[in-house]
């Protein structure tokens, strides 16, 4: 054989070779990240003995993304809502021609025609998933809100008329029955959200757009997204972000993790902006602590302690003000008189430490642990005040009884003023005026309210990095209220140049209050 075909000869070799080397690389990269999942049980504690779910899928039996898939789309559900609603018609083809001058006067005026009423029913779509054997479904809350008919179609084409058992809209969560009859229902198993991790394989089944059992894959994004999404609400509802694709009608499917446990239940997408890939899922755990109550009343009744929390949270230089070894707890903004809180002793200031003997690392933590309890429950709060460490204890509100009972703050009339000047101060990065009566008006503040108006922010200053703004009112510096700008530079004066100052704020156009943290500025 010559050089030159033994040099073919073994390039063939090397291209061969290399073929089947990234043959095997492909196979090993597009297999799933192994999962740890919890172990085998026949029930999570906190669902009720009349709903059996299925055990937890343990990562080892699942060995490719098609196995999850064949495995769990048999349990995934098509939901249609149909409310029957009547309408107004307002013209046919007809009617629109007797608009037309020209027809005017042979056929009259269309509103000497009597006009007729349809029945026209309306649907939405969305998708569901079995959880246990004797058919029950979950699917997201505002899928079958305002229904008057509920139908499931299954898997193997059949159509079942559900009943809407439980709905808790602050985390948009609804649960759903039906009569399996003669069919073999396959539940999907619930998995632990709060052992995911970002950037662990999932994947979403649902029916977006009426494309039935259609499934996409992506990653965890983030976890603990708080956003607006419909009738939630934020202190509650926590999100899963994804980036598998989340499509109109994908609402209500699962979210399965690389072991095929459901994690979540695919929510919401965001649009506009040129948004792409992300997609919200409600977290399994959430759904896992509402099922109970969602069986035995069709609602979900949460704790409410009845307090406002500092929105900035403890940071260093709050927790040197303080006297607090560590950022860990939240600092009470509000107490509300007659509810929980006010009732156990808890004063505004007051830093709450634990909860029963837990730590509470910040604002989310402390509502999550209340919201998980029930109306009615004792639960032993930790506070530190004015540098002592002492225990309350508080029996807990209806969530939603308590906001609902809550008054809304009335504005006052606006009366036309005649332009006044303000005296001005500076100090902390700020420049300050005191509230005159046309402030007090163009920001619609209440009489009785005194503090200074933020006019300047100075750029760079360590008041524009705690996010203050212009217009914002200062109530107090360091708990010390202040009525004037001749005030506000008095107290700012005698600060020690890098020591923890706080101040109190008022946004007038949420009218919400907050505590800013910051040091004094070195001179």
């Amino acid at each position: 054989m010559s050089n030159r075909a033994q040099g073919f000869a073994a390039l063939l070799a090397v291209i061969g070779m290399s073929i089947v080397f990234g043959m095997v690389l492909g196979g090993r990269l597009n297999a799933p990240r192994t999962v740890l999942a919890a172990p085998e049980t026949a029930l999570p504690a906190s669902a009720p003995p009349a709903v059996r779910l299925a055990p937890v899928n343990p990562a080892a039996s699942v060995g490719s993304f098609a196995d999850i898939v064949e495995q769990s789309l048999p349990s995934v559900v098509g939901v249609t809502n149909t409310q029957a609603s009547v309408q107004r018609e307002e013209g046919d083809e007809e009617d629109q021609r007797r608009r037309n001058d020209f027809f005017r006067w042979f056929l009259g005026e269309p509103e000497d025609q009597p006009q007729r009423r349809f029945e026209i029913p309306q649907q939405g779509f969305g998708s569901g998933f079995v959880i246990s054997a004797d058919g029950y479904i979950l699917t997201n809350d505002h899928v079958v809100a305002d229904s008057d008919r509920i139908m499931v179609g299954l898997y193997d084409g059949g159509q079942v008329e559900a009943r809407l058992i439980g709905r808790d809209q602050l985390i948009d969560l609804a649960l759903l029955k039906i009569d399996p009859g003669e069919r073999t229902l396959r539940p999907l198993p619930l998995g632990d959200s709060d052992g995911l991790r970002v950037g662990e394989w999932v994947i979403a089944i649902g029916n977006p757009f009426e494309f039935q059992q259609s499934v996409t894959v992506g990653v965890v994004s983030a976890k603990e997204r708080r956003v607006p999404i419909g009738t939630t609400d934020s202190n509650v509802a926590h999100f899963i972000q994804t980036d598998a694709a989340i499509n109109f009608g994908n609402s209500g499917g699962p979210l399965l993790d690389a072991a095929g446990n459901v994690i979540g239940i695919n929510t919401a997408i965001r649009r506009g902006n040129m948004a792409e890939g992300i997609g919200f899922a409600l977290p399994v755990n959430e759904i896992k602590n509402a099922l109970d109550q969602l069986l035995s009343s069709g609602r979900v009744s949460r704790g409410f302690l009845g307090i406002s929390l500092n929105p900035q949270g403890l940071s260093e230089a709050s927790a040197e003000y303080y006297g607090l070894p560590d950022t860990n707890g939240v600092i009470v903004l509000e107490v509300n008189e007659g509810l929980p809180a006010a009732t156990a002793g808890v004063k505004r200031n007051d830093v709450i430490r634990k909860v029963d003997g837990e730590l509470i690392r910040d604002n989310l933590d402390l509502i999550r642990k209340i919201s998980k309890r029930r109306p009615g429950d004792d639960v032993k709060l930790e506070i530190f005040r004015d540098g002592q460490t002492m225990v309350r204890t508080a029996r807990l509100a209806d969530r939603e009884e308590a906001l609902a009972a809550s008054g809304v703050r009335q504005e006052s009339p606006r009366e036309p003023l005649e332009p006044e000047t303000t005296e001005e101060a500076r100090g902390l990065g700020l420049t300050v005026e005191s509230l005159s009566p046309t402030l007090r008006r163009d920001l619609r503040l209440d009489e009785g309210l005194d503090g200074v108006v933020v006019s300047d922010v100075e750029f760079g200053s360590a008041a524009q990095d705690a996010g203050i703004l212009p217009s914002a009112v200062i109530r107090s510096i360091n708990d010390i209220d202040v009525k004037s700008a001749s005030e506000w530079a008095r107290i700012v004066s005698a600060l020690a140049p890098g020591s923890p100052v706080k101040l109190e704020l008022l946004d007038p156009r949420s009218n919400a209050s907050r505590y800013v943290f910051m040091r004094t500025p070195e001179r």
